[in-house]
Parts: structure tokens; C-alpha cells; sequence
């Protein structure tokens, strides 16, 4: 069974814009070492998808630099392989891409141009370790044009203006999706069937699919034809029951990655039999504790210099934390720097953030204080 993989890197970087004005999405980092491409990327290949376009839009060159041959996520391939497909396509559209149909317009050569039967679409934003073989198996068995992967949970106001929740049908097909909200800011809370942002189709369909939106200058994949055709095609959905992280704001990225302090959501999301998370490997030296150092609960990455202590924190790589330094409640990005006799609690501190001696930093779990990279406190 052969699929083709198009992620994209970049479609919901309003929603967490102090996180990416200096990056992409895909290259915002999460737990410790891994990007959030690294997810994606990783569910692709362990679910035999050996061929993969990623779609980027803007501040991409870090991500082309972590990517490179994609040898880390056994990508690198005479035959398929990742390519990285720049935001202007070969159709002369001006600007950048306006929604994710749109995206995918500009690359219809590229699908055109490719062999295999499925197309599975995914997005970065949306943490997860699913294996998309289930997924294509249950598309076929179910003959579906297009096959929605969503996951149950509960979600507060904020999250469901930034989401797009199915109702399925209760009758004789009840995975057929019959109705569809697009970032409905009037829900005020609740358990809902919440879109992973995640569909199957078959090529062909695909490209008919662009063809007609082509025609008919339909611009925007939810809205166009999730929406608009989810009475004239059969749109099916796959749940997922996994664990889900959907990364659409700065406090759900903050709570997202203190998640990952708690053992089970932890193997839940990186130790599936025979389906780990792969990430670029650098050569650092193991991380190095100091004779007063003191660590709790926490995650510390390779090539960490610790001092002080820490507490229920996410610490990445090459973070150096001073003698009697306090960190709690926290996450420090890559190379970031705490003074010695600071304090830090509920603080997320980015790429090349320092942090001078003696300084007191807090803010509330609900409310993180973020730092922005290279500045300095």
C-alpha cells in the first residue's frame, strides 16, 4: 500500500505568533528535543510513507537546515524521499498561499507527478504518535472519499475558536461525518469531536478535487469542501484514542509540554511498540550536574549545564543554570542562560534568552510569562 505525505509546516501560525516570528511552526520545539515536525514526520515513516512534500510558507530556513536529507527519519531515498516545497508554486499565483487548498494548488504538479495510490495530509500543530496505515485500511474499507481523523476530548472556548469540530451521524453510518463548525467562537466549552487536522483520499481524487477548486476558484480545503460538499461526498471520520496535543496557542503550548512530566502521557505520546519519535541527532555531551545541583521532576536535554535547582520543568538543550538558581514550573529553550540566585516559576524562556544573576521572575500557571529569544532580563 503506497501513500503519499504532504505536511504542512506553517498553515496556523497566527494562532501562536509570539512563538513564530522568528520561526516556522514546524520548527517550534517541544519537550526538551524535538521539533514538531519531528511528529509528523516520524507517524509518516513508521507508517510506510516513504515519499513526503512538506508545504512552507515563511521563516523556513532553520526548518530546511533540521531537515536536511532526511536521513534522521530514514528519508533519505533514491526513490521518494522528503522534498521541501517552497510557498510559491508553478501555476504564477501571486503572494503566498491564502488557506490550505490554496497550498495545495501550487503543488499540483508535484502530486500530479507522483505514483502512489493515497495522499495523507497532516499538520504539524497536532502532537500525536498515530500509524496512518489504520487510517488508509479503514478508508478503504469504508469507501470513502475523504477520510477526517479526529479525536474526542474536551475543549474550553479559546481552543474551539482555533479548531474544527465534526458531528457524525447517530443512524445506519455512524462514523460518516454530517456536519461541520470551523473555529465556532460562540461554543462555550464542552467534549467535542475535535479535527486533527488529518485526511486521506486517493490521489486521483485529489487531483480532481484541485481541478474543480481550480475551476471554480475555491480557495480554502475546511471551508470549500469540508464544509460546503459534506452533504454531496462521503466524508468519514477515524477517531483516534490516543494521546492528542493540539499546539494553537501559548498557554497550550505551555501546558502541553509540561504534560510531558507525567509518565503515562509521556509513553503514551514516545513509546508505542515499534513506533518511536525520531529527531535530528546532534552529537552533545550528556548533560552535567553540578555538586549543589537539584532536579525533581523534570525533563533535561544532552548538553545541559545544571547548577541549580529544578522542579517540574522542561529544560532543553544546552541550557546552563547557575549556582543556586531556582527553576520551577518552567521551560527553557535551547542555549538559554539562568544567572546565578535567580528565580524562575511558571516562565518560558526561548532560544538564546539570559537570564542575569539575581533576577525574580514569576507569573501564574494560567498566565506563563514569555520570554522572547535572544533577549536579555
Amino acid at each position: 500500500m503506497q501513500a503519499l505525505g504532504i505536511v504542512f509546516s506553517d498553515i496556523h501560525e497566527w494562532s501562536i505568533g509570539a512563538l513564530t516570528s522568528n520561526r516556522t511552526v514546524a520548527a517550534i520545539p517541544f519537550a526538551g528535543r524535538y521539533w514538531l515536525i519531528d511528529f509528523v514526520l516520524s507517524n509518516m515513516i513508521n507508517s510506510g510513507i516513504h515519499k513526503v512534500g512538506v508545504i512552507t510558507k515563511s521563516n523556513y530556513q532553520s526548518l530546511m537546515e533540521h531537515i536536511g536529507s532526511g536521513k534522521d527519519w530514514d528519508l533519505s531515498r533514491r526513490n521518494g524521499g522528503i522534498a521541501v516545497l517552497p510557498p510559491y508554486g508553478e501555476d504564477n499565483r501571486a503572494g503566498l498561499y491564502r488557506g490550505r487548498l490554496d497550498a495545495l494548488l501550487r503543488i499540483i504538479n508535484y502530486i500530479s507527478n507522483s505514483t502512489q495510490e493515497f495522499v495523507v495530509m497532516g499538520d504539524c500543530d497536532m502532537i500525536c504518535n498515530i500509524n496512518y496505515r489504520n487510517v488508509i485500511d479503514f478508508h478503504i474499507k469504508s469507501n470513502a472519499d475523504i477520510t477526517a481523523v479526529y479525536h474526542e476530548h474536551y475543549i474550553d472556548k479559546e481552543s474551539a475558536s482555533h479548531s474544527v469540530l465534526y458531528n457524525k451521524e447517530d443512524g445506519e453510518h455512524p462514523d460518516r461525518v454530517t456536519g461541520v463548525f470551523i473555529q465556532p467562537w460562540y461554543v462555550e466549552g464542552g467534549t467535542f469531536n475535535v479535527s486533527m487536522n488529518t485526511w486521506v483520499m486517493r490521489r486521483e481524487y485529489m487531483i480532481n478535487m484541485l481541478n474543480n477548486a481550480i475551476a471554480t476558484g475555491k480557495t480554502h480545503f475546511a471551508r470549500d469542501i469540508i464544509l460546503a460538499e459534506s452533504d454531496s461526498i462521503k466524508i468519514m471520520g477515524y477517531e483516534h484514542k490516543g494521546y492528542c496535543a493540539h499546539i494553537n496557542s501559548i498557554d497550550n503550548y505551555f501546558r502541553h509540554n509540561i504534560e510531558m512530566l507525567d509518565g503515562e502521557k509521556r509513553s503514551g505520546l514516545f513509546y508505542n511498540t515499534g513506533r518511536n519519535i525520531y529527531t535530528k541527532v546532534r552529537d552533545s555531551e550528556p548533560a552535567r550536574y553540578g555538586e549543589f545541583a537539584n532536579v525533581r521532576n523534570s525533563l533535561v536535554a544532552d548538553g545541559c549545564v545544571i547548577d541549580g535547582d529544578v522542579e517540574d520543568s522542561v529544560i532543553f538543550r544546552g541550557v546552563k543554570i547557575g549556582r543556586n538558581a531556582a527553576v520551577k514550573n518552567s521551560i527553557i529553550m535551547q542555549d538559554a542562560i539562568i544567572g546565578s540566585d535567580s528565580r524562575l516559576e511558571w516562565v518560558m524562556a526561548d532560544k538564546n534568552v539570559v537570564i542575569t544573576d539575581g533576577k525574580r521572575l514569576s507569573a501564574d500557571e494560567k498566565y506563563p510569562m514569555y520570554i522572547t529569544r535572544n533577549k536579555r532580563i
